[in-house]
């Protein structure tokens, strides 16, 4: 298995990486994002089903956040983080965030940093200056006279 940036990784990361990307897909942003557009995420019964399922999905994802291969435990932790969303696992973000600032944060795996970053911004925990919002106003005019322009 690859991750998007063609890494190799071992079979349990990968499965994480699924778990996440179909938690994101029911979060409050996906969510608030269906309601701009005049959709509701209720509407569709399989995002109502998963949704249910993410108290179950982040007991299985919590068993590896602290495994001793960095690669599962960092994918563990990214795909507990949009799994919190559940608001039946609220209680959780104060026992993760440390975790999410000590591991995640500093990862080689630019979309964990990201998913970091947003949820720590969502919980409203401090975040400090991350690595990648140093990057952000690169962007801020469109384009910039430094690479990546």
């Amino acid at each position: 298995m690859t991750d998007r940036d063609g890494l190799a990784l071992p079979l349990r990361a990968a499965s994480m990486d699924w778990v996440t990307s179909v938690a994101i897909e029911v979060d409050s942003e996906a969510e608030a994002h269906m309601a701009r557009v005049g959709l509701g995420l209720v509407d569709y019964p399989e995002s109502v089903e998963v949704r249910a399922l993410r108290p179950s999905l982040f007991q299985a994802v919590s068993a590896f956040l602290h495994s001793p291969d960095l690669e599962v435990q960092e994918a563990a932790i990214a795909a507990a983080v949009p799994l919190l969303d559940a608001p039946e696992l609220v209680e959780q973000r104060a026992l993760l965030a440390p975790l999410v600032r000590d591991v995640l944060i500093s990862s080689d795996n630019r979309s964990y940093r990201s998913i970091a970053s947003r949820g720590l911004k969502s919980w409203g925990e401090e975040t400090g200056l991350l690595p990648d919002e140093q990057d952000e106003d690169l962007w801020a005019g469109g384009c910039s006279s430094e690479p990546p322009f």
